[in-house]
């Protein structure tokens, strides 16, 4: 499905498509994908590994704990500069905090589905396209559809080719 001018649309995507440790292209569902990969022209993970999500978690508790103490000292001291400075820090270290927390809990429950399905963790996202080579060339295991991989440019069977 596309919306205007040819992008595609917001809906929900039955796969995601990525590299494991090797050379085979895995469909990874949206609850499978967890952290999942990054792009490989960026050849870099670490923002993607589980060990580096916790230690950011780690070292934000500190702050997501102090910052709401100091907030409430300065509303007793009745100083405004202190309230709106611990406020921001409050919104922005326990938010932090929270969403550090969820991508942990979606990372391990993403973890559990890969290890049921026997899937390696996505270390490099491909575009649809080359998922959808890939998977021509390796019948049987996604089907070659336009709802299994909704970015490809390339016209599926039965749907007409743009004209220039």
């Amino acid at each position: 499905m596309t919306d205007v001018g040819g992008k595609p649309s917001r809906q929900r995507r039955p796969y995601f498509y990525g590299f494991g440790k090797g050379d085979t292209i895995h469909a990874y569902t949206p609850e499978e994908w967890g952290l999942g990969g990054s792009r490989a022209a960026s050849a870099s993970n670490s923002t993607h590994s589980l060990a580096i999500l916790v230690l950011v978690g780690a070292v934000t508790t500190v702050p997501a704990l102090l910052a709401p103490i100091w907030l409430v000292i300065g509303l007793i001291r009745l100083n405004l500069g202190v309230v709106l400075l611990c406020l921001v820090c409050t919104v922005l270290f326990t938010g932090g905090w929270f969403f550090v927390l969820k991508a942990i809990r979606r990372e391990l429950r993403a973890r559990k589905l890969r290890r049921e399905r026997g899937l390696p963790k996505p270390w490099y996202a491909v575009t649809d396209d080359q998922a959808r080579r890939w998977f021509e060339e390796h019948p049987g295991t996604v089907m070659i559809t336009r709802e299994n991989f909704p970015a490809s440019a390339h016209p599926f069977p039965g749907e007409l080719t743009p004209r220039d």
